[in-house]
């Protein structure tokens, strides 16, 4: 392309002028052609400081979502989700996964039970084999499709074998297969796998031999080197949501499967699941993912990933050297010959013998019957799992009790030598206070961890299972939660009336299904408010008394039209700002679309 036409087109590219034949050119010359992305830059540079673009609203076809929807009765009479929902629904029909709106149709599975049915499957799935079948499309230009096979087996509750190889015909001997293993069983996690790299490096920058990590003496459940135990049961992607939107019934091998659509955000760790190790391509967390599950058991049967169409994606991809295709799937998994609840191998591959194995610090023994680890109640079904005592140079001596039923598990752990000035448990900083007993506990953003503080003790409850189990749990530990003191991370945490008092005029989302209600933070005259939904699903809210946006430091900022109102947008950090009467409000997200985050503000009003 000579330069002066390729100036022209991107200007015009950038300003979305550009046509559908001549736009899907000029990003796969963008690929190709540094001298191309750097004008790219450039011009976003600029459109940085003059460009402002209104963000037109679909038409109203509420009457036609009210129709669809009337043959079937709601089971939730209470819910106002269409008054809000409805504006949006012409992005849903086009295959965005908008937040609490499903055109359901009849004599299909009904898609508002499988959440509350994945979650409960946790504790029906004690073994299991399947075949994967891997296809990635797109990984890099001189390879558009990469194929795998392997093999997965999982014995309850936390021990899963994981191998991938790669059946890929490549261009020569200069590309590296991206064979992969990961195992997990018990105390001991290594996985092997070959380096990532960028893609405009391969395949040169592969190293030849395959990277090997291996942790011993670990805890059960931990945070690091955890099991990747969505790819048995995705309880993460389906613990706190919504309805989601159902693709039906259908055989897949012998077996009959429900569907849903959802993001890739949604199943997050299903799909971390299995790019664990090795050299895998990106996936945008809006991509649209169609999952099905098995109808009975809920393990998944397949699974279809296809890029989300709008202009931040695209120049997302482009940055990395990705021509996505909307109509193509970025990758596809099966799982076949799927064996559940039968004998799989007692043990599974010991990490090869020259392998560096660092200790995670957990030596296994009885615990005394300590009060703080001893709930009068526990969920029907879960057994004493593993117990012991994690201990390191640098921090207290944390005592570990865990149970479980089959993939369904449940973790205390407690520590009478605290001497941080934050919440013992890995919380965070936004934190959401609670009545528990006579007392205070406090749980996280995503309400999987819920945090008791006293003089005694300082204990953390973490698990698989829904947020009002794990604190019956934590109540029933006779342990009286206490306010945090007031030098602590946390003591900024409020109460909604208490942000409202701080801060006059706030409003926030109302009616949004599928997120859980906020943590909220109160410093001076700015409250934040963090919401949560399934997997890694989320958004914050920032208001502040103030009347003046900062200046940007983004290139790729662009003004939107917000309630009404003249705002900006910055894809790379996912921030959405405008101001209204005297507040700065600010809606942030790495993992929602910019027209998500629209619908969130349309939903704001006064608490």
């Amino acid at each position: 392309m000579r330069s002066e036409q390729l100036r022209r087109d991107l200007s015009q590219y950038v300003d979305g002028e550009l046509s559908t034949e001549l736009r899907t050119e000029l990003e796969e010359h963008l690929v190709s052609s540094e001298e191309a992305r750097g004008y790219l830059a450039q011009l976003e540079l600029l459109r940085q400081h003059l460009r402002y673009e209104p963000a037109v609203l679909p038409p109203d076809i509420t009457e036609r979502v009210l129709a669809a929807i009337q043959p079937e009765p709601s089971r939730h009479p209470s819910r106002r989700r269409l008054s809000i929902a409805a504006a949006f629904a012409a992005g849903v029909v086009g295959g965005a996964a908008f937040i609490g709106l499903v055109l359901r149709q009849p004599a299909q599975v009904a898609a508002a039970d499988i959440p509350a049915r994945v979650v409960a499957a946790q504790s029906e799935v004690a073994s299991l084999t399947a075949r994967l079948d891997i296809i990635e499309r797109g990984w890099h230009p001189a390879v558009p499709e990469r194929t795998f096979s392997g093999n997965i087996s999982y014995r309850a509750p936390e021990s899963v074998w994981i191998e991938i190889h790669d059946t890929t015909p490549y261009p020569s001997t200069a590309w590296v297969p991206n064979d992969t293993s990961v195992v997990v069983d018990e105390d001991v996690a290594w996985t092997r796998g070959v380096a990532g790299c960028p893609t405009e490096a391969l395949p040169h920058c592969t190293p030849p031999e395959p990277r090997l990590s291996v942790l011993t003496d670990r805890e059960p459940f931990p945070d690091a080197a955890s099991a990747p135990l969505d790819l048995i049961v995705p309880a993460a992607g389906f613990t706190r949501a919504g309805e989601p939107e159902s693709l039906g019934l259908k055989r897949i091998g012998q077996r009959e499967a429900a569907g849903v659509e959802v993001t890739a955000a949604q199943v997050a760790s299903l799909l971390e699941g299995l790019a664990a190790t090795g050299n895998w391509r990106d996936i945008h967390p809006t991509d649209r993912v169609e999952l099905w599950l098995d109808r009975d058991a809920l393990v998944p049967l397949a699974l279809s990933v296809f890029p989300a169409d709008t202009s931040d994606r695209r120049l997302w991809a482009i940055r990395r050297g990705y021509t996505d295709d909307p109509g193509i799937a970025l990758l596809e998994v099966t799982w076949s010959e799927v064996a559940i609840n039968e004998p799989v191998p007692d043990e599974f591959p010991s990490p090869p013998p020259a392998a560096l194995a660092p200790s995670a610090g957990f030596r296994a023994e009885p615990l005394p019957d300590l009060q703080e680890l001893t709930p009068r109640r526990v969920p029907e079904g879960m057994r004493t799992h593993r117990t012991g005592v994690v201990s390191t140079v640098s921090g207290p001596s944390v005592s570990v009790a865990s149970w479980s039923d089959g993939r369904a598990w449940l973790k205390i752990r407690s520590t009478m030598d605290w001497g941080g000035r934050w919440l013992f448990g890995d919380l965070g900083t936004l934190v959401r206070p609670v009545p528990l007993g006579t007392g205070v506990a406090y749980l996280n953003e995503r309400g999987d961890r819920v945090a008791l503080h006293s003089e005694q003790v300082d204990l953390v409850v973490v698990g698989s299972l829904p947020t009002e189990i794990l604190l019956d749990v934590a109540g029933s530990l006779g342990v009286i939660g206490e306010q945090v003191p007031v030098d602590w991370t946390e003591a900024a945490t409020a109460t909604l009336d208490e942000a409202r008092a701080a801060v006059a005029g706030l409003i926030v989302p109302h009616d949004l299904e599928g997120f859980g209600p906020p943590a909220i933070r109160v410093d001076n005259d700015v409250a934040i408010l963090a919401y949560a939904g399934p997997g890694n699903r989320g958004f914050r809210l920032a208001e502040t008394v103030e009347t003046a946006l900062s200046p940007p430091f983004e290139a790729n900022v662009r003004g939107v039209a917000v309630r009404g109102i003249e705002g900006r947008y910055s894809p790379d950090r996912g921030v959405l700002e405008w101001i209204e009467g005297q507040l700065t409000m600010s809606l942030t997200s790495t993992t929602l679309s910019l027209q998500e985050l629209i619908m969130i503000a349309e939903a704001m009003a006064a608490p």
